[in-house]
């Protein structure tokens, strides 16, 4: 428990992009992303082509990192970054903060309180009661923004997506269909 509250609390600095992009315009935004997507695409091509610089990534950052991302995966800063740009290049100003607030808050809402009170198992590892209290995040999110219908799908489309054990890692996943939803329903 102690290491994924760890893992939440540096998610939780990813809440600073989407306020950065409440007093930017869409182009800045995206250079200012893109550069730091391009940094991080930059260092996981190179801890995996040079062992030195390797050994010191995996030497700094084993704590942070989960099991899988550990022994080759994408790291999930690098998922949220990609999905960060990806989400403010397709979608309105609005909708992709909201999408980034689903990653970040809906997603540590789901992983807290499934590990702490999750008793009732639904797939793999998941849980009712962090599926529920991510939804209710998202929904919390959405409504400050959306119009309350399509705030509720999209929380509920989220939810399921967060909930759903794909290859793809749920950083990507969670804002980028939600969103999608949320913006052929606009």
């Amino acid at each position: 428990m102690l290491g994924e509250l760890l893992r939440k609390s540096i998610h939780l600095s990813g809440l600073t992009l989407p306020v950065i992009y409440l007093f930017l315009d869409k182009p800045t935004m995206l250079v200012i992303i893109g550069i730091l997507t391009g940094l991080a695409l930059t260092v996981e091509l190179v801890k995996w082509l040079s062992p030195h610089f390797g050994a010191f990534f995996f030497r700094i950052f084993t704590p942070l990192l989960r099991k899988h991302e550990r022994k080759g995966a994408v790291t999930g800063a690098t998922y949220y970054l990609m999905s960060a740009f990806l989400c403010i290049f397709f979608f309105a100003k609005t909708l992709a903060i909201v999408c980034i607030f689903f990653m970040v808050l809906g997603d540590m809402a789901a992983a807290l309180v499934g590990k702490k009170w999750g008793r009732t198992k639904l797939l793999g590892s998941k849980s009712l009661e962090g599926s529920a209290a991510c939804f209710i995040v998202c929904v919390a999110i959405a409504l400050v923004q959306l119009n309350p219908i399509i705030a509720v799908i999209g929380a509920f489309v989220a939810t399921v997506v967060e909930l759903i054990p794909v290859p793809i890692d749920d950083n990507l996943t969670v804002p980028l269909i939600s969103g999608a939803v949320m913006h052929f329903l606009m």
